[in-house]
């Protein structure tokens, strides 16, 4: 047998629309279809997306990839190397990278060869064909870069499978590198070897196929216009389909390419936008974009409303997105013409730059614009917050002179912006300084324009006696509002409610029991994947939810922090908090995000609103009432979901957080079930009663390609006959079930499959009888139904290894060909064959021996011939110090269960402890225990405090006596996401909330368990809780290891002023390394007692950045600090 692979007959005829397009996406103008290059670069610092076979003269097989020590550029490479001892003399050795689909016309790599004279290049195509190159090696020292030319031209090119006809169909999937037996120039010695790095894949010279542009401004659309996108391409077919924001196919279609892609008259709603265009069938190129439908609103009315946006126009970006405000029916805006730019000689205000980037843009549209006046200007003070009379009295006259050029136009002057954290490089942040300066620049603009709004303090940290010690020092004689930016983020809206209510005491507190307008001038959630983002519909539902709540505190103004992401670098938060697509994002200039749509909705649905109810009768729901000038409102949601019986009266419009609305004709009265999330649905009109319901639709986690069970309960307890009920999906299934009188119903019953990976929604129509009802939606997670993850473990010999876990959950059985780890330079392969039954597992371990840093880790498995990957972290750990969590259920009643036998992790203020010094603080210490069994996590916790206080609720109970706990997977260190809980009492009762969640939304916990019951006469609070493995995301119970960290709030009536931990990361920042490890026990394992403590004092500051510095023991020890951050 040849030891080349055979070349397949080439085709000779080329067409130009098989060379690829590059995919351009949407911008504010349309991008010309003129020739463009892109170049990827491929760099070898691990072996991630690296697999490896060899042929040894009869069969080809799994091999190993392997990494040599030394590269072109940076420490590594991946290294070819072929022994025909072990292999044979007809045999060879590949190395191949995963691509993913990349455009490619020609590409180069660095090689540094020993005995080779010939490198063969393969290439996998959209198709699925193999491409085969060979390219001639100089016989040259050390590294040379090769280019291959074009992925068919050479004369050596072969080609197989796929398509099977020698065309080259972008985009390139893979490339492999493969060294040949035959290539050995010293055929004498039995080796030969390749070196590669830096892979360059060029897309170079190639006319793009597709070309979309914007149908209208930022693809923003008004109700009732034609939606249409202009677009270039060499196809002959354009098909596109649309999707909502929750992921669900709106319509598709295929048409012919004619430069136009009508999609008709819209619904209002968020939409997302594909199009592939094809080319005898071929995709050569695409675009993504997304879109919205709004209302149509009138900009002299909304630019008198509630809500606006901030935007940095000041500080010279581009104004291009103003529109976008008008459109959105948000007329308003917030920004800053910097005093150092308008005064750059003392006396002299020089306001063009600032008319000229933004105002006269402003004016001449009707948009209007908060203005803030800050900040430090380096003639006064060098540049510092204004202390000096000089300054104060500079800083005074600048605020005055803007009142006088824009007062006409403006909502209001800001007097600064978070004076308390020091922005504008301000170091004098004492509310006295503060305050001064207020008492100057107030009646200066007042002087000026008696009616323009002044306002401040712009307070950034709600959480500390900063805000409160302006209102003693006068600070409420000189403000026509209060400013707060009251951000909370990951942690939903809800949490506004308790601020704006808090806050608004406190004015009253010292104003004569009068309230004062509350101004909410910077308030967001970033979307991204930085451990504290949120994804994009939870965003667009706090951003409505925030809309609803200020409404409801009858809230001056409500600024969303921001208008315009301020890049595309999804890890980093402070690019991602618009409610638009940054200029430069592949999805178009200025396209909206959902939550763009969401809180145009809630303006439009709130114009006007005022005389705010709200009904708190039913548990998680959020049910608010107001009157607006088209009739009453009725707002609805819930922190978990529930579907809720309306009572219905007249025609009722119900809009969903999107716009989408249809009308209800309840004539005298009729019942509707609306099925509620976390985003709020709107009903204008008469609604006479709102109850609970017991129906609901789940689906089970579903798999590619099989069934989706799925679960209908129907509520037919207030009905005094029987009812035959219809879920109707929109491909025409049906399911019925009758339920008698008083009753609630269930059945179980298969969807079709799944034909894409990630989040599936179905929603169907319920009916009783002939008479609809509402629609129910249910979620789930598609997934592969062979999968491969890892993670590190503590096995059953007590030893740390990395453990990688293949699942079978499909109804078959599964070959594995090859499963290897790449860990810290070293491979490990299970090579051999291996069945895995259906709905089995199989288990690798893999000593982690010597591990004395954080160490990434890849794999990968072969199984029936598709590439499974999978990578993450491990860290050092010292199983022997583990905090041991005993096999023991708890009953969780707020009554300490006899855990006497167990030793518990002891905190006090000052020094480490064990039992015998619990009681030894009069003031505050604790101890607490952690324990386990197959369903359930168990914290138990005894605090000994003389003082109780937590006057807070929800996500604000870190702000009282309470206790906050985290937990991730693996050794501390390894994990980048993980969970964040804490438990209060409050007047509401016991309470366990979730700041942080991987990949879960902030909230309540479904199927946990809390109780918290304090003994004044004791000075005792007892804390318990169980919350379930599956509700603790990525973290694997069997794994037999978690880390964390514990502390104990303290609060004696003045908010919190300290607290105890073990371990940190939670109360200043947000890090793993920072947690302890836990060992979970087998039901037979002694628990035992771990090492000594040797914690200290914390030394926790203000911002966020409270934290203790000292670092607990495996089973003693604490930290204390005074933190007065978010939690």
């Amino acid at each position: 047998m040849r030891s080349r692979t055979p070349r397949s007959s080439r085709t000779t005829r080329r067409r130009s629309l098989t060379l690829g397009g590059a995919l351009i996406a949407v911008g504010a103008l349309a991008l010309p279809a003129a020739a463009v290059a892109a170049d990827t670069t491929i760099g070898v610092e691990d072996l991630a997306g690296w697999s490896a076979s060899a042929f040894d003269g009869t069969t080809v097989s799994p091999s190993t990839p392997r990494a040599a020590d030394r590269g072109h550029t940076g420490s590594s490479s991946v290294e070819v190397l072929l022994d025909t001892a072990v292999r044979g003399t007809d045999s060879w050795e590949m190395a191949a990278r995963s691509l993913g689909g990349v455009d490619l016309d020609s590409a180069s790599f660095w090689i540094d060869a020993e005995n080779l004279n010939t490198i063969g290049v393969q290439l996998v195509d959209a198709t699925g064909q193999t491409h085969q190159t060979f390219l001639p090696v100089p016989d040259v020292d050390g590294w040379q870069e090769i280019t291959l030319a074009s992925p068919t031209d050479d004369p050596s090119h072969g080609a197989w499978g796929g398509a099977a006809d020698g065309e080259w169909h972008g985009p390139a999937q893979q490339i492999g590198f493969v060294v040949n037996s035959w290539a050995r120039p010293d055929t004498t010695s039995t080796t030969a070897r390749a070196l590669i790095d830096d892979i360059t894949i060029s897309a170079a010279d190639v006319t793009p196929g597709f070309t979309l542009s914007a149908g209208a401004f930022g693809n923003l659309f008004t109700a009732g216009d034609a939606v249409a996108l202009p677009y270039e391409t060499t196809a002959d077919t354009v098909a596109w389909r649309t999707t909502a924001a929750d992921g669900r196919v709106v319509a598709s279609g295929q048409e012919p390419a004619d430069g136009s892609l009508d999609l008709g008259t819209l619904a209002r709603g968020w939409y997302g936008l594909t199009v592939d265009a094809l080319a005898d069938g071929i995709r050569i190129g695409g675009a993504q974009t997304t879109m919205a439908v709004l209302a149509e609103t009138d900009v002299a009315e909304t630019a008198e409303g509630r809500f606006g946006a901030v935007t940095h126009y000041g500080q010279h970006r581009d104004f291009a997105s103003m529109p976008a405000l008008a459109v959105g029916g948000v007329a308003q805006f917030r920004d800053e013409p910097y005093w150092s730019d308008v005064e750059k000689t003392p006396g002299v205000y020089d306001w063009s730059v600032a008319r000229a980037e933004f105002l006269d843009q402003a004016r001449a549209t009707g948009t209007r614009p908060l203005l803030l006046a800050g900040y430090g200007n380096p003639l006064y003070d060098g540049g510092n917050g204004p202390v000096s009379a000089e300054a104060v009295a500079a800083y005074s006259a600048y605020a005055a002179e803007m009142a006088t050029e824009f007062g006409d136009m403006a909502a209001g002057i800001e007097i600064w912006n978070e004076w308390d954290l020091g922005l504008g490089g301000n170091t004098n942040v004492a509310p006295e300084h503060y305050v001064n300066l207020l008492k100057s620049a107030s009646p200066a603009v007042k002087a000026v324009d008696p009616d323009l709004p002044v306002i401040g303090p712009a307070i950034a940290n709600l959480n500390t006696d900063w805000l409160e010690n302006t209102f003693r020092l006068g600070a409420l004689d000189y403000l026509d509002g209060i400013v707060l930016h009251p951000y909370s983020y990951p942690v939903g809206a809800e949490a506004l409610d308790e601020t704006l209510t808090r806050i608004d005491a406190l004015v009253r507190e010292y104003n004569d029991g009068e309230s004062i307008p509350l101004w909410v001038t910077e308030h967001g959630w970033p979307t991204g994947t930085n451990a504290r983002a949120v994804d994009e519909q939870t965003q667009a539902a706090n951003i409505a939810k925030s809309a609803v709540i200020t409404a409801l505190h009858d809230v001056e103004r409500y600024y969303v922090y921001d208008l315009v992401n301020d890049g595309v670098n999804a890890a980093e938060t402070e690019e991602n908090f618009g409610l638009l697509h940054a200029a430069n994002d592949p999805l178009g200039a200025y396209t909206p995000k959902p939550a763009f749509v969401s809180y145009s909705t809630a303006a439009d649905v709130l114009a006007g609103a005022h005389s705010a109810t709200r009904d708190t009768s039913i548990a998680d729901l959020w049910n608010i009432g107001f009157q607006t000038p088209g009739g009453p409102v009725r707002a609805l949601w819930s922190t978990s979901p529930r579907a809720v019986t309306v009572a219905l009266q007249g025609d009722v419009t119900i809009t969903d957080m999107y716009g989408s609305s249809r009308v209800v004709q309840a004539g005298a009265g009729s019942d509707l079930v609306i099925d509620l999330r976390q985003g709020p649905v709107y009903l204008q009109g008469a609604v006479t009663g709102v109850t609970a319901s017991a129906t609901v639709l789940t689906l089970d986690p579903a798999y590619l390609g099989q069934p989706i069970a799925a679960h209908w309960s129907i509520d037919n307890a207030a009905s005094s006959t029987e009812g035959a009920y219809r879920l109707v999906f929109p491909d025409g299934q049906e399911v019925a079930q009758t339920v008698a009188a008083g009753q609630v119903g269930a059945v179980d019953f298969a969807l079709p499959a799944a034909t894409a990976l990630g989040q599936h929604v179905v929603v169907g129509d319920l009916y009783r009888g002939s008479t609809l009802l509402g629609s129910l939606t249910a979620t789930t997670t598609v997934s592969e139904p062979v999968t491969l993850t890892g993670a590190q473990a503590i096995d059953a010999a007590g030893e740390s290894v990395l453990r990688l876990t293949l699942r079978n959950a499909s109804d078959e059985p599964v070959t594995v060909d090859r499963l290897t780890s790449v860990l810290g330079g070293s491979t490990t392969t299970r090579a051999e064959q291996e069945e895995v039954a259906a709905h089995e597992s199989l288990v690798v371990d893999i000593a982690l021996d010597g591990i004395t840093e954080r160490t990434t880790w890849t794999a990968s498995a072969l199984v029936g011939g598709r590439e499974l990957t999978a990578s993450g972290a491990v860290a050092p750990l010292a199983v022997d110090e583990a905090l041991g969590a005993a096999h023991r259920a708890i009953t969780v009643d707020g009554v300490l269960d006899d855990l006497n036998d167990l030793t518990p992790v002891v905190l006090e203020g000052q020094t480490g402890g064990l039992l015998a010094a619990f009681a030894a603080s009069t003031d505050q210490s604790a101890r607490f225990w952690y324990t386990w069994d197959e369903e359930n996590l168990y914290v138990s916790i005894e605090v000994l405090d003389d003082v109780h206080d937590q006057p807070a609720a929800g996500s604000n109970i870190w702000q009282g006596d309470s206790v906050q706990f985290t937990v991730a997977a693996g050794a501390p260190g390894a994990a980048t996401t993980w969970h964040e809980l804490g438990m209060a009492l409050t007047a509401e009762g016991p309470q366990l909330y979730r700041w942080l969640a991987a990949g879960v939304a902030a909230g309540t916990v479904a199927g946990s368990q809390v109780a918290v019951v304090r003994d004044e006469a004791a000075q005792t609070t007892v804390y318990e809780a169980s919350v379930p493995w599956v509700r603790l995301t990525g973290v694997d119970p069997s794994s037999a290891l978690l880390s964390s960290a514990l502390i104990v709030n303290e609060a004696d009536g003045a908010g919190r002023d300290g607290y105890l931990s073990w371990g940190g990361g939670i109360a200043g920042e947000k890090d793993s390394a920072e947690f302890l490890p836990v060992r979970l026990l087998a039901a037979d394992v002694d628990p035992g007692t771990g090492g000594p403590g040797t914690g200290g004092p914390g030394t926790g500051t203000g911002n966020g950045t409270g934290n203790g510095t000292g670092s607990g023991g495996a089973v003693s020890g604490a930290a204390t600090g005074a933190a007065t951050g978010d939690p």
